[in-house]
């Protein structure tokens, strides 16, 4: 009999493509029926319940938190694949380019790559309105990947980049191609004068 077996980590964030990639690597382990990998938010709490993945301790969860569901063959498969959450999200990890110096900081950042002119923001929705604002103050324009942001902030942001002569894209932006290159999710797509997505 399948069992439905559920965990939270409270303030534990990742972005939407590092939450698709575990989820299709916990769906892929054998005895796993399917799987669920989101963020607490009302509207991803709401996509869980509509796959019949939705526990009390998902329903539980408030929007900073990492929610972690699977469906199995039995008990034991679903707590051997829940324990795996930290070695495939490691392996992930592992994958990523290797870097020497990995800045902490927007501004370091902007310090290591002086000419970029975009800044991906990717954060929890409450602290995505200031990591944007410092990204508009150090003249980069911004391709705001987070949802969460007040329409007062979001309003904010695109007035204050107006005044600079810059763009705000977002928030949840998922994609964009600019000049050719591809923010976020793109597809490689031929130029011309208009683009439509």
């Amino acid at each position: 009999m399948a069992v439905t077996k559920a965990e939270v980590r409270s303030g534990a964030y990742y972005d939407s493509v590092i939450l698709m990639q575990l989820q299709r690597s916990l769906a892929d382990l054998p005895g796993v029926l399917d799987a669920g990998v989101v963020m607490g938010t009302d509207a991803n709490k709401d996509i869980l319940a509509q796959s019949d993945l939705l526990t009390p301790e998902a329903q539980a969860a408030v929007a900073d938190d990492l929610v972690i569901v699977v469906r199995a063959e039995d008990a034991a498969v679903a707590e051997a694949a829940l324990g795996q959450v930290d070695e495939l999200l490691l392996t992930r990890r592992r994958g990523d380019f290797e870097q020497e110096f990995r800045p902490r900081s927007l501004e370091s950042a902007v310090q290591m790559l002086p000419a970029a002119q975009w800044v991906l923001v990717s954060v929890p929705g409450r602290y995505a309105a200031g990591v944007a604002r410092q990204a508009l103050r150090l003249g980069k324009n911004v391709f705001l990947y987070s949802d969460n942001v007040s329409l007062d902030d979001e309003t904010a942001l695109k007035q204050m980049a107006a005044e600079k002569g810059l763009l705000v894209m977002g928030p949840d932006c998922g994609t964009a191609i600019v000049n050719g290159v591809g923010l976020g999710f793109a597809n490689r797509v031929r130029r011309g004068p208009i683009g439509l997505v």
